[in-house]
């Protein structure tokens, strides 16, 4: 038996590496090999200049960076961080427009009041987590449409820091340090905080949820009970409120697990480690729950009306083929219908679409394989969203239009590398659970509604894991002591 779970061990994790190196694969023939694509020319070449000179550039910069004084040199990133955001937002400013606005005026509507009447909210709860958030400084610092901005610009620094702490624990230094560059570098993020939206809040705290779930690891063999619920405690706080933002926090819950029990071996004939692991999960789990609970009570009395707790709609919309999934018209005027029925709440709403998601799925002769396709597609293929929602603010669309694909894609090719070392290198660390979530995300996200900003947080695995590839792609194996096997 034992034999076999180290074996399953291996071949679970050569598979999730080998998924990840097969969908970034596709990205990348699929984008490259459409020759009429605009600006076609100019992208390759800038792809390669990253991919070659970029690349050099910031492998040498980071070894001689990381020769200095680690605290002054994660200072300078951090100041550096916060001055490039905060130039941008400050140069680029817009009026919350469409979801933007919904999140802006709902912030306010809860910074003034503390029951506000929105039935939408009560349809799409996870609204009012961010518009909570932000309400905090719209009544410290007054309604201004560039409070949001500037949050997001901290936040966006928090991360960058967070991001450091992750890759140092992962590659050392200077794996650390590229991986800050290229969080200040990316251009869609930069981009992003312009607006008053939720990504920036819920990145923070996945990040910090992979601090924590780091600190447990490292600590899970001789860890005494007290402390360890005390970090699941904390780790189940921290997944409610990121679920209250973002409602995907089954995703790292899953690649926890996976990678703990199913990758993770050091509980093979171990009853102190297996017995700290299932008190770990369990007590996460339950936590989660109840935080959970408690969460949707307070936001129901925020409302004054029961929420919804069904993703009917979201369902509904990502099944829609002729759509590849995205948001429309017709469906979403379907929702307003059964919504303005007397009598109905956002529950019963969301749980009448729930029921058309099923006849759709059951009933629209849907051709799942293209379907799924389209929606990979459009969650992934591009990354230059953000330019199209700034683009009434903007002196030169195609130019960051360029450069946000030129980037992306740039850390779709280093993030393969630094899978595929890491393949090389059997490695079974904490790697794998951040690889296992884009994989998750990405998966989770062909069942519902369909974007391609909704793919903001999974840039976050592949700067890491591009940085990781960066910097190891000369090494050779014995001399990685940082890939501990499991």
């Amino acid at each position: 038996m034992k034999l076999f779970l180290k074996g399953l061990s291996t071949l679970s994790t050569r598979a999730v590496y080998m998924i990840y190196v097969f969908f970034a694969s596709i990205l990348v023939v699929d984008y490259f090999s459409d020759t009429q694509k605009y600006n076609y020319t100019m992208i390759v070449t800038g792809v390669v200049f990253l991919c070659t000179i970029g690349f050099y550039v910031l492998r040498k910069s980071s070894l001689y960076l990381e020769k200095l004084n680690e605290k002054k040199c994660f200072f300078v990133l951090v100041i550096i961080c916060l001055a490039v955001k905060l130039t941008w937002v400050l140069t680029y400013k817009i009026q919350p427009l469409v979801d933007y606005a919904t999140f802006y005026y709902t912030a306010e509507a809860l910074s003034k009041e503390f029951v506000i009447d929105n039935n939408y909210i009560a349809l799409f709860p996870h609204i009012f987590g961010y518009a909570s958030f932000l309400s905090i400084f719209l009544k410290l610092f007054g309604a201004s449409h560039m409070v949001a901005p500037i949050v997001n610009v901290v936040l966006t620094t928090i991360s960058m820091g967070l991001i450091y702490v992750i890759a140092r624990k992962i590659g050392g230094v200077r794996t650390a340090i590229t991986a800050s560059i290229l969080w200040i570098v990316l251009p869609s993020q930069t981009i992003y905080n312009m607006f008053v939206l939720s990504e920036p809040l819920y990145c923070t705290l996945l990040l910090l949820i992979w601090v924590v779930m780091i600190s447990v690891h490292e600590k899970l063999h001789n860890i005494s009970i007290k402390k360890l619920l005390v970090y699941s405690i904390l780790l189940a706080a921290l997944l409610a409120l990121m679920n209250m933002v973002r409602p995907i926090a089954a995703v790292p819950i899953i690649a926890l697990v996976i990678w703990l029990f199913i990758i993770n071996t050091k509980h093979i004939g171990n009853k102190k480690i297996l017995l700290n692991k299932v008190v770990y999960v369990g007590v996460i789990v339950i936590g989660y729950v109840i935080f959970s609970s408690a969460i949707n009570q307070y936001i129901t009395l925020r409302l004054g009306e029961e929420i919804a707790s069904a993703p009917g709609y979201n369902v509904y919309v990502g099944f829609n083929q002729a759509e590849s999934g995205k948001w429309n018209m017709p469906d979403a005027e379907l929702l307003f219908e059964y919504n303005n029925k007397p009598g109905w709440t956002a529950e019963d709403s969301q749980q009448k679409m729930l029921e058309e998601a099923k006849n759709r799925i059951l009933n629209d002769n849907i051709d799942f394989m293209k379907l799924f396709s389209d929606k990979f597609f459009v969650f992934l293929s591009e990354d230059s969203a953000a330019v199209s929602y700034a683009e009434p603010a903007l002196d030169n669309v195609v130019r960051y239009t360029v450069a946000s694909n030129i980037f992306y894609y740039f850390l779709i090719v280093t993030s393969i590398l630094g899978v595929l070392i890491m393949i090389k290198n059997k490695t079974k660390s904490v790697l794998f659970m951040i690889c296992l979530y884009t994989i998750g995300l990405t998966m989770a996200q062909l069942l519902v509604e369909v974007a391609s900003r909704y793919h903001y947080s999974a840039t976050i695995p592949m700067i890491i894991l591009a940085a990781f590839g960066i910097n190891y792609a000369y090494n050779k194996k014995e001399n990685i002591d940082i890939n501990k096997k499991a």
